[in-house]
């Protein structure tokens, strides 16, 4: 039996100012190339540990798009509450299977010398401490992702122009 969805609470950007979960690496690959990755839902599953991400949204996405994530038996629907192409997404779970009262993750890509800096930030509430724990996770997921996404950019140079 597949686990039950919840509706979690609407938040947006002030949920962000008390983020406290932050996560950064300069990556030797070009913005633009990380910025292909995040909108190719099939990119998410080689570098995290996600088993499926479809975008529920037609192109071209910004503020308002939602898509779907599954980890194994877990789901989150997410939507954007900000979207500057090429530089920043930030989502909310709307509904999922976790424990958690609010969620949010902010991606930000930003031009170094070199190549890019991508900056995650999150923050995830629930009772009992289980949001904080989901955020770690999360964060963890990021930390131990990122590499591999710098990795699959960089022997695929071709597949994200």
């Amino acid at each position: 039996m597949a686990p039950k969805m919840n509706a979690h609470r609407a938040v947006g950007e002030d949920f962000l100012t008390g983020a406290t979960l932050r996560v950064s690496r300069r990556m030797a690959v070009p913005p633009d190339a990380i910025w292909s990755a995040f909108v190719d839902g099939r990119a998410w599953t080689e570098w995290l540990p996600l088993t499926g991400v479809t975008w529920t949204s037609p192109r071209p996405f910004g503020v308002g798009t939602t898509r779907t994530v599954e980890i194994g038996a877990q789901r989150v629907e997410e939507s954007f509450f900000s979207w500057t192409e090429g530089e920043r997404m930030a989502f909310r779970f709307d509904r999922s299977t976790f424990p958690v009262q609010a969620a949010v993750e902010d991606y930000r890509v930003q031009a170094v010398d070199g190549g890019c800096e991508v900056t995650w930030t999150g923050r995830a509430t629930g009772i009992l401490g289980l949001g904080w724990l989901i955020g770690r996770a999360l964060a963890d997921g990021i930390a131990k992702g990122l590499p591999k996404l710098e990795a699959l950019l960089l022997e695929n140079p071709d597949r994200y122009r």
